[in-house]
């Protein structure tokens, strides 16, 4: 079995992004890139998480060719891959269900940048891609359009999908932007919104980029 490593990587992000309840069941998809042969190791469709085997998780090339593993792979194969080739920066992405993404997804609008973190995470709104059927080659073309540059896209009536340089960036680009589509919502409820000036958001960005961090 090659990519032992990697694979276990994987499944531990998927119970991570599972205790913090950003999927219901075996919703959601994890994927990240091995940096030496470019191989993508993702989750297999429809098992349980907590009972996954480094086995389990399958290998592909970025073309979406099984190179390892004997499960079917996620049913969103097709989107991943196609974000892996149209940008070498993306090395792991998380998709989940989380449920004020999802909400938010499913009023088909994007989520208007409130919250710091949101702006130091994408630098602005969080667009939404239009709807497509799930696992389809259309569906991972309006998404990654729609991805563009930016970190987190939301899907139309489906969820969310995140990318980072790693697996463990785009976890935690998971939560931040959950997190931030709960808050919008909460005080789109108590007024007015707010959103942050475009310039403001690039700033944060941009600070966040550099100073951020050890």
């Amino acid at each position: 079995m090659i990519l032992d490593e990697q694979r276990k990587k994987v499944i531990e992000i998927a119970l991570s992004v599972q205790r913090e309840k950003l999927v219901p069941l075996t919703f959601g998809n994890f994927s990240l890139r091995d940096k030496e042969t470019g191989y993508v190791c993702i989750t297999p469709s429809g098992m349980p998480y907590e009972s996954l085997q480094p086995e389990d998780i399958v290998v592909l090339d970025v073309d979406c060719n099984k190179i390892d593993g004997n499960r079917k792979p996620s049913i969103e194969a097709p989107l991943h891959c196609a974000a892996y080739k149209k940008r070498d920066d993306i090395g792991g992405i998380v998709h989940t269900h989380s449920t004020y993404c999802t909400a938010w997804a499913c009023a088909g609008v994007d989520l208007p940048c409130v919250t710091a973190e949101a702006a130091a995470l994408v630098g602005g709104k969080i667009k939404c891609a239009p709807f497509k059927p799930m696992g389809t080659v259309d569906l991972a073309d309006v998404t990654t359009d729609c991805l563009a540059q930016d970190s987190v896209v939301l899907m139309e009536k489906h969820g969310a999908f995140a990318v980072g340089a790693n697996i463990d960036q785009a976890f935690v680009n998971a939560v931040i932007v959950e997190e931030s589509a709960k808050i919008t919502y909460l005080a789109s409820q108590l007024g007015q919104l707010k959103p942050i000036n475009d310039e403001m958001c690039k700033f944060l960005q941009a600070d966040t980029k550099e100073n951020y961090g050890q």
